[in-house]
């Protein structure tokens, strides 16, 4: 036999908001994850000839600069809007990553700096599918 179902009383329904500053870190997941697929572009461009170095170590700021707005956005959701820590932690590893990434590649080791960039992206692509499609849950 199955019992009828109940509505969602008025405190399950809080639960599935989002918490504050979701929409941002939503943007600042898009953003990040668009700089470190033109950052892997420019390092294509940068193998086919050496006029590439300066564009790529542009967009190595512009990676930096899109970490520090993941890393605020992230912040925000789990300390003011009580989100989840999670994206903070996994924005951290990113960050933590990145930092290598720059040594390695300031080196010129590219046995380490071409499959790293891969994964970067990869995790950052990951981290933008949890972000647009997994409902959002209040404090771990």
């Amino acid at each position: 036999m199955s019992s009828p179902t109940k509505p969602p009383s008025p405190a399950h329904a809080e639960l599935a908001l989002p918490p504050r500053f979701f929409g941002l870190m939503k943007a600042t997941t898009a953003f990040l994850t668009t700089a470190l697929l033109v950052q892997g572009i420019t390092a294509g461009q940068l193998m086919a000839n050496e006029d590439g170095s300066q564009l790529h170590q542009t967009t190595g700021g512009v990676v930096t600069f899109a970490l520090i707005l993941q890393i605020t956005a992230a912040l925000l959701v789990w300390r003011v809007g009580r989100g989840s820590g999670r994206y903070l932690a996994v924005t951290a590893l990113l960050f933590v990553l990145t930092s290598v990434q720059f040594a390695v590649g300031s080196n010129g080791t590219v046995a380490v700096h071409v499959p790293l960039g891969v994964a970067l992206f990869g995790a950052g692509a990951v981290l933008m599918a949890q972000v647009w499609t997994r409902p959002a849950r209040t404090a771990d």
